[in-house]
């Protein structure tokens, strides 16, 4: 027996050797990964002056994380080394390259979308998600090279670190620094320390913060006590005097609908009820469009269209995609787990603009040019019994579908024919008034568009019109097909409006047009940025234009039309609504009196506005003019706002899951 006991010392030292030459080829592999970073992104996207800084610190993290990886599995390797050596150091090696692999994929993801890749995966279905990587040209050869390439240099270095033998003393140097890190230090960096987040993305570890975030979605649960639902969380003191009287603790949000009519004064009022048509803009954010936008406008026409409107030019969607828009801007409603509409055959009953108009005999219909069905659109649109979807499926030969990716996909028509659809189907019906639905689509990534050439040249004249410097085009020709796209989207609706002009009943006509959220590139500048976007309400019955500071959102929208309706044309609509959202706040000058929930991503639910306060995770930032931000220290507001903001998530989750959001008797039939 006591022969035995250096046999197994020695085999236990030879192990924790190799273990600390795969390590050391890790964090080799880590730092030709950031220099990757550095240039692959570098000539794809806009950085920020500091960028090879902010790139090379976030090898520190790399570091962290390469030793609590190590950490985690030094016992299982161990075990693995005992019983047959070479399995152990090819499961360990196929770790540190499938962890490699994922790192190169994932700065490809975020130099296509500014965005870093989380748990937000999660909430679509595999359809979907092969929907969205081949829109992004992601499946392509050409795209896995660099893959390719990652793998050669893993599979390389991993090789030659057989042949290193280091000296058994740096073997426990290794152990009291994994030790350390593991008590003492965070793989993550933290994102109160960066005023941009751009920055904290550029430092953070792409991998790492995918493998951190699906831990998180999978294992950790947030539970909120039932004693959060005491307070009320939307009982808001402001100049209004506004305030949600709740009338039933089962549907934690049903309440009184006192909305006030803020519209009526500046609308002539017929006899006939109004036609209603929402234009929902993919991707329009303020960022390029309207005046004061501060990289330029490239919607000429939506300008001009503003200055004939009632324009919030600090309007806030719900969510940061396209997922969210729906049933924030048609019925106010609060997220589900995933979004609402992505509880499927789940979703609480609930009632929208378009079956509260349906019963006020209008024709309701949806167009657009893509798959009704990808984030159930068709699910929710029939759930409030629409009269008729017009999507992909039924334009037919006439018309051209958007042109296709190299492996064959196209996310289907473009905004000019779903326009021209729109026209040509716009008294296929006998019954008026009308609620028409628009979302268009071109605004999408990958940004390919008919006309191409054309737009691209268009964009080229707007970046000389803006009197541009060389440098400065250079910048924005890496989003050339982005403004393309914008200018396209531009033209398309300049000329719906032409044609829908030609028809009497555009004097009788309402039109609400507003983005679903901001472009995630170019790089969005603060947090905020994703969700701000216009808001135009035009009409011929307008009194007078007028522009509005006041801060507003997608859940303000559909109970100011409701109300303005119910006061001016005698329309029945329900005494309780459950909107989560109040009135348009009609204030010219600068202020916020909502307190608003986003949803970032269909896992992330980690932003919160009130009044002059935005959170975001544990940073808190003051809100100006423009939606512009300043982080502050307040821990006593940060405090207080997450406390209110778990009040909603409370609220938001038992109407989930009990269907408590409306009574039997609101129910649609």
């Amino acid at each position: 027996m006591e022969e035995k006991k250096p046999i197994v010392l020695n085999k236990l030292q030879d192990a924790g050797k190799r273990y600390i030459t795969l390590n050391m080829a890790f964090l080799l592999l880590l730092f030709f990964a950031r220099l990757y970073e550095y240039f692959y992104l570098n000539k794809h996207i806009t950085l920020p002056n500091n960028s090879f800084y902010l790139i090379s610190s976030g090898y520190y993290y790399d570091i962290i994380y390469c030793f609590r990886f190590a950490t985690v599995f030094l016992i299982p390797y161990i075990l693995v080394y005992f019983i047959f050596k070479p399995l152990a150091y090819i499961l360990y090696s196929a770790f540190i390259t499938l962890f490699i692999i994922l790192e190169f994929a994932l700065i490809q993801y975020f130099a296509s979308t500014s965005l870093i890749l989380g748990a937000d995966l999660y909430g679509y279905s595999f359809d979907e998600i092969i929907h969205i990587a081949s829109a992004s040209g992601s499946l392509s050869f050409f795209s896995l090279l660099p893959a390719i390439f990652g793998i050669a240099i893993t599979v390389g270095i991993l090789y030659l670190s057989k042949f290193i033998k280091p000296h058994i003393y740096i073997f426990y140097t290794f152990l009291v620094a994994m030790l350390i890190t593991i008590i003492f230090l965070n793989p993550q960096p933290e994102a109160k320390k960066f005023q941009k987040e751009m920055e904290y993305n550029l430092v953070s570890n792409k991998a790492s913060h995918f493998i951190s975030a699906s831990y998180s979605y999978f294992f950790s649960a947030t539970d909120i006590s039932e004693d959060a639902l005491k307070t009320n969380f939307y009982s808001i003191s402001d100049t209004t005097n506004f305030e949600f009287k709740y009338i039933n603790e089962n549907y934690p949000f049903l309440h009184k609908d006192e909305t006030p009519d803020m519209l009526g004064q500046y609308f002539n009022i017929g006899e006939n009820k109004p036609n209603i048509v929402f234009i929902i803009v993919e991707s329009l954010g303020r960022a390029y469009s309207g005046e004061g936008a501060y990289m330029k406008s490239f919607t000429p026409f939506i300008d001009s269209l503003e200055n004939k409107s009632l324009y919030w030019e600090n309007t806030l969607s719900t969510a940061g995609r396209t997922f969210e828009a729906l049933p924030s801007v048609l019925a106010s409603l609060p997220f589900g787990k995933n979004g609402f509409a992505e509880l499927g055959n789940q979703m609480p009953d609930f009632i929208s603009i378009i079956s509260l108009l349906k019963k006020n005999n209008y024709y309701t219909r949806f167009f657009c040019g893509a798959d009704s069905k990808f984030d159930n659109i068709q699910l929710f649109l029939s759930k409030q019994k629409i009269d008729e979807i017009v999507d992909e499926k039924s334009f037919g030969n006439k018309y051209k579908k958007m042109p296709s990716m190299s492996n064959g996909f196209t996310w289907g028509y473009g905004d000019k024919e779903l326009f021209e659809k729109g026209i040509e189907n716009l008294y296929q019906n006998n019954k008026k008034p009308r609620l028409d639905i628009f979302l268009t689509l071109t605004m999408h990534d990958p940004y390919i568009i008919l006309q191409q050439e054309y737009y691209n040249k268009k964009a080229e004249a707007k970046f000389s019109e803006y009197y541009f410097d060389e440098n400065t085009k250079k910048e924005y020709r890496k989003y050339l097909p982005n403004y393309a796209s914008i200018l396209y989207f531009d033209d398309a609706i300049k000329k719906f409006f032409s044609d829908y002009k030609k028809h009497e009943d555009f004097n009788n006509t309402i039109f609400i047009i507003t983005g679903d959220h901001r472009m995630s590139s170019p790089p969005i500048s603060t947090q905020i940025d994703r969700f701000h976007v216009p808001l135009i309400i035009y009409s011929q019955m307008l009194k007078k234009a007028k522009k509005f500071s006041s801060v507003v959102s997608h859940l303000n929208i559909t109970p100011s039309i409701i109300s303005f309706l119910k006061k001016n044309y005698n329309m029945y609509f329900p005494t309780v609504v459950p909107w989560i959202g109040k009135g348009l706040d009609s204030v010219a000058t600068f202020r916020n009196t909502n307190s608003l929930p986003f949803i970032r991503t269909k896992s992330e639910m980690i932003d919160y506005l009130e009044n002059k306060y935005y959170i975001v995770n544990d940073q808190i930032f003051e809100i100006s003019d423009g939606l512009g931000l300043v982080q502050i220290n307040d821990d006593i507001n940060l405090s207080k706002l997450h406390k209110k903001f778990e009040q909603f998530k409370l609220k938001n989750k038992k109407t989930y899951e009990n269907n408590k959001l409306i009574p039997d008797s609101l129910k649609v039939k």
